[in-house]
């Protein structure tokens, strides 16, 4: 016999088996404590992702607005007739006139929802005689695309708005 088979002590297979039922138990356990914990995470992990999607595409919203009043006033201050604002998408905010201020702007809005175009307003506070000024503004209601606000108004008792309100104003000379 050699010293290392001395050295070997023999587990009856009973203990072993006890062992491995007490592992599981153990184990078991600590399975249950990591779902819970996992319930607990997932909500803030939503609200968290859910949040950037709609944080970026409503700085879409906002880029795209100030750009199509800024087109739009452009487009004033070279000597274009201002137009009408027809609320829903319709009239010379349609998307593809382009031959007054109003559908000018609003046809810059590429991909947004002219639907959700509240109001577009073309001013000359000082008169049409060059050198004085043009303003167009123009209002948006940005509508979430993920379930962020349903989400946060369960947790907090409706603590945000169905929409945003997206306002750009921009101030040119006439030319």
């Amino acid at each position: 016999m050699d010293t290392a088979g001395a050295r070997r002590a023999r587990v009856p297979v009973h203990a072993t088996i006890v062992g491995w039922q007490m592992l599981r138990r153990i184990t078991r356990g600590e399975r249950a404590q990591s779902l819970v914990e996992f319930a607990y995470v997932v909500p803030m992990l939503l609200i968290l992702v859910f949040g950037i999607i709609d944080f970026g595409l409503g700085l879409r919203a906002y880029i795209s607005v100030s750009s199509a009043t800024r087109e739009g006033a452009r487009y004033a201050a070279v000597g274009n007739p201002a137009g009408t604002f027809t609320a829903g998408g319709s009239g010379e905010c349609n998307g593809s006139t382009t031959t007054t201020v109003v559908g000018k702007t609003c046809n810059t809005l590429k991909g947004l929802d002219l639907a959700n175009i509240d109001d577009v307003t073309v001013t000359y506070p000082s008169g049409k005689s060059p050198g004085e000024s043009v303003i167009v503004e123009m209002d948006y209601e940005y509508e979430y695309i993920t379930p962020v606000q349903r989400i946060v108004n369960f947790f907090s008792g409706g603590a945000i708005s169905d929409s945003l309100t997206i306002s750009a104003r921009t101030d040119m000379r006439l030319e």
